[in-house]
């Protein structure tokens, strides 16, 4: 079965392109995909699911019943075995890639190349949560629109988002999701161009099975 990350996640936003009142708190609509979550003001969203079909390609050969020449036997031996060896050829190359995508794999990254590669998905690892933590604050009147990866979701504090599963970070890790593209309240909305520089939304990370 496979695994589910999901973000608790709750919007700390700086309000002063909305009002001029301090920094207010987003917090997330309910539970991005294959596996974070926001919890909705609204009714929560079904699950959605993301399927993997594997495809098994069938070479077929045509068999004749009819008894040939000599010689048109020996031309459809040489052409069976000529499309024998190059379908050995392929499984090989096609081996080889494979190990190098394994290899890929289990590379090792360096600091700086997990937080480019986690900025380009949309968040960035701070630190673990703490028990002393107080993270989670009161469901308030803002949302915001973030993008994590290639899917976006509006979100409130106290949301749940599903995503896929995310490079670098665990369970119980505290997020920054950078890409806030849309800002706003029940009378005011701000549109990112194409994202809001002075807002982010915090966020933790938990696991579904």
């Amino acid at each position: 079965m496979a695994q589910r990350r999901w973000l608790q996640t709750v919007a700390r936003h700086t309000l002063p392109l909305i009002s001029s009142k301090p920094t207010s708190s987003l917090k997330p609509l309910p539970h991005l995909l294959a596996p974070i979550s926001l919890k909705s003001l609204l009714s929560p969203k079904p699950l959605q699911q993301f399927l993997y079909t594997d495809l098994t390609l069938f070479h077929t050969r045509s068999f004749s019943s009819n008894s040939r020449d000599d010689s048109e036997n020996e031309e459809d031996d040489g052409e069976e075995g000529e499309e024998e060896e190059e379908d050995y050829d392929s499984d090989n190359n096609e081996a080889e890639g494979d190990d190098v995508t394994v290899s890929d794999m289990k590379r090792e990254y360096s600091a700086e190349e997990k937080e480019a590669e986690a900025a380009a998905i949309g968040y960035k690892v701070i630190e673990p949560l703490l028990p002393s933590d107080r993270f989670f604050k009161n469901r308030e009147p803002v949302f915001a629109v973030v993008q994590v990866g290639s899917h976006q979701f509006k979100v409130s504090n106290g949301d749940c988002i599903y995503v896929e599963r995310l490079k670098f970070c665990e369970v119980n890790d505290k997020l920054i999701l950078n890409k806030v593209l849309m800002l706003g309240t029940s009378t005011q909305t701000i549109i990112g161009r194409p994202i809001l520089p002075d807002a982010a939304v915090h966020a933790v990370v938990e696991e579904h099975v």
